[in-house]
């Protein structure tokens, strides 16, 4: 492209958000968008590569809500193997393709939202940056939980916070007799149009920010900076890529039959194969904590009538071949009697954590097949 055509498609593109450096004396920005420092985000940068990682070579990130794309662009100058930018906005990703069309870098840019994001299709990265995000979020906490299961090792998270010249303090709350620290987060009202990638929603205290990504699994959350201009940076880190089936919410499973009888005579041995995929994002243990068998995951066979009524709960289980990573499947084998009595039964077979949760409780499809006992 000319330089005449690289001021023409900037014109074009307005408004920026993101001041980025074009070379030959051309830059993305020369006016304010909704009120932010011309140079945008150059005052949050020098705030952030404190804790920016100054050597990415052979790392992947991922900028979430990556606007034009100034610090995927910085990620790769640092030398990143991979660098995705996300964003929910078409017109922002036109944006950042253009920018990396004239610099010449080497980044991807998919239009997706933090919802979007799934480690399977997508992969890990070492780093993913949420700067200038989850106030934006109506859905705090499950965006929270995307973040987490796409990071592998460091979340960088930069964002507004509650006004801290009005914030309430936390306090302790008791309820069931349980006690727990309440910790304030702010309700940005907002009209029955608002776009959800555009308005505030939710202002978190720090206190709140930091027990809701602990509370979401990662191992080490550091306030970074938390200023009186009502922002906050904070850095995240995970000891391991995946939680293991002690962490509740990201348990799930897929069960397909392989092999076994439809008909036996009353107490017969029968041995059924299951096709166990674990489409959850944490990894299931064969054995649970040292000492105890919690979190330890089982293949469990209920016998039902055939209108779902219990007959034998927990008639027989089967342990795991070994630990089983997201995304991996396993085929099990289980035995159990068939019932004395003839008839038409249902066999249910579900996973379940011990001392956690039954995976049917948290949203998996149970495999049910019909068993005539003659």
């Amino acid at each position: 492209m000319t330089l005449d055509e690289i001021r023409a498609q900037v014109a074009a593109l307005g408004p920026w958000f993101h001041y980025i450096d074009l070379g030959n004396g051309i830059v993305t920005k020369t006016e304010s968008a909704v009120g932010e420092p011309l140079t945008h985000p150059l005052p949050t940068w020098e705030k952030l590569r404190a804790c920016f990682p100054k050597e990415l070579t052979g790392q992947s990130l991922l900028d979430v809500g990556c606007n034009a794309g100034f610090y995927a662009l910085e990620a790769k100058r640092r030398g990143a193997e991979r660098v995705l930018g996300v964003d929910a906005q078409r017109n922002l990703i036109r944006q950042a393709e253009f920018v990396r069309g004239v610099l010449g870098l080497d980044v991807q840019y998919e239009k997706l939202t933090v919802y979007d994001l799934d480690p399977r299709q997508l992969g890990q990265f070492d780093v993913t940056l949420a700067l200038g995000l989850v106030y934006h979020c109506k859905h705090l906490v499950l965006a929270l939980e995307k973040l987490f299961t796409i990071t592998r090792h460091l979340l960088l998270l930069e964002t507004a916070i509650y006004p801290p010249h009005i914030l309430p303090p936390s306090a302790g709350y008791e309820v069931g007799g349980v006690s727990s620290k309440l910790h304030p987060i702010g309700y940005v009202e907002n009209s029955p149009d608002a776009k959800e990638a555009i308005y505030n929603w939710f202002l978190p205290s720090v206190p709140a920010l930091k027990a809701l990504l602990l509370n979401v699994g990662f191992d080490e959350v550091d306030v970074f900076e938390a200023s009186q201009d009502d922002r906050a940076i904070l850095a995240c880190r995970k000891l391991h890529p995946y939680p293991d089936s002690r962490a509740i919410t990201y348990l799930a499973a897929e069960l397909a039959l392989v092999d076994g009888p439809v008909e036996a005579p009353p107490n017969d041995v029968l041995r059924f194969t299951i096709s166990a995929t674990n489409s959850g994002n944490a990894r299931w243990l064969k054995e649970g904590e040292a000492g105890t068998d919690r979190g330890a995951v089982h293949l469990v066979a209920h016998i039902l009538s055939l209108n779902g009524d219990p007959v034998s709960w927990y008639h027989a289980g089967a342990f795991l071949p070994s630990d089983i990573q997201p995304g991996e499947s396993a085929e099990i084998e289980i035995l159990m009697r068939a019932p004395e009595q003839s008839g038409r039964y249902l066999l249910e077979f579900d996973m379940l954590a011990e001392h956690i949760a039954w995976f049917d409780d948290l949203g998996s499809k149970v495999l049910r097949q019909e068993l005539l006992v003659t």
